[in-house]
């Protein structure tokens, strides 16, 4: 399968300080994939390494299968990214749109791609005329998203789009990009802490922690200190006395979590030596990336959240409100890297 996007062995320090690590990362063309993760975890390093405006410490980026450089002629035309904080010139917003188009000597019918991205982002070509000061937070935010838009390009990569923008401006970036994505096969790459916008929309979504790729969602943390109660076997107490069991930790004080496909829920009584917590359904939700329904589920001072299939969900008793016993097995939970 031919990628737009590769990443190979990068890593990627500030100050000598270790930020990001990925051996392998590969876009499809066309598609769209959330990054999430903590405040911390890379989510924006990641973003400007793939966008090629930052250079990554080592390793090799590869766009459309050819190795690739930060702001290269092959590729500063055909991918954008918009920063969290996005910068307006001091200028008309027709000016603003304008800029990138002029600069790529795109200059044809010019009021025409800049009322048809006003409009994209959904607002009246009359903002054209408006000034850059004159606009409201989430207005300056879909300028600036009209802007590179404008470009039509092949990759648009977006850094937490709606994290400080009012709600009718979250609902119109959202449409804006997808219509990008159908209408002209714009790549779309989203860092988001909005877990249900990228469930959504999203074809996978890549979690992050510490620099590194997980291998599954970074749901279920288990946060320590552990005690150890036997050989490689260590425990730590929830507020309601139960005990969570867990396999050796790198550290006493490290982080771990269990993948919500790692859970089973049932309201039978358990076998001998299986490991299991009670608990109370506080919601059942429905995710289109995944095959069955999530439930979440209060255990003493813990939350978890389970991914179980439709058939087992059809035959149980899966209520908000009821009793239900976590199943886990302790040599399936992933430690954290540190």
């Amino acid at each position: 399968m031919k990628y737009i996007l590769q990443l190979k062995k990068v890593a990627h320090s500030y100050n000598g300080r270790p930020v990001l690590s990925i051996p392998e990362l590969n876009i499809a063309p066309v598609s769209i994939t959330g990054l999430a993760g903590p405040n911390g975890s890379g989510k924006s390093t990641l973003l400007k390494i793939l966008s090629l405006t930052e250079r990554c410490s080592s390793g090799d980026i590869y766009f459309d299968g050819v190795k690739s450089v930060p702001l290269s002629k092959q590729v500063r035309h055909r991918i954008t990214m918009l920063p969290q904080e996005p910068y307006l010139l001091k200028r008309s917003v027709f000016d603003n749109i304008a800029y990138g188009l002029k600069i790529r000597n795109a200059q044809t019918n010019l009021a025409v791609s800049v009322n048809e991205a006003l409009k994209l982002v959904g607002l009246h070509t009359s903002f054209a005329a408006r000034q850059w000061h004159e606009l409201s937070g989430g207005e300056a935010q879909r300028i600036a998203l009209a802007a590179r838009l404008a470009l039509k390009p092949d990759c648009l990569l977006l850094d937490e789009p709606t994290a400080s923008v009012d709600m009718e401006s979250a609902r119109s970036i959202r449409k804006a990009v997808l219509l990008a994505q159908k209408e002209w096969g714009t790549t779309l790459i989203i860092a988001s802490h909005h877990r249900s916008w990228l469930n959504d929309i999203c074809d996978r979504i890549i979690y992050l922690y510490n620099g590194r790729i997980l291998e599954c969602s970074f749901e279920n943390v288990l946060l320590g200190p552990w005690e150890k109660t036997g050989e490689e076997q260590y425990c730590t107490t929830l507020s309601d006395d139960q005990v969570l069991y867990v396999s050796s930790p790198p550290h006493p004080e490290s982080a771990a979590i269990i993948s919500p496909e790692a859970l089973d829920l049932s309201s039978r009584e358990p076998m001998q030596n299986e490991r299991f917590l009670r608990g109370v359904i506080t919601g059942i939700f429905f995710d289109k990336l995944l095959a069955g329904p999530r439930i979440h589920i209060v255990c003493g001072d813990h939350r978890f959240i389970a991914s179980i299939d439709e058939k087992v969900f059809a035959t149980e008793s899966f209520r908000p409100g009821n009793k239900v016993r976590v199943l886990y097995r302790p040599e399936e939970i992933t430690w954290l890297p540190q």
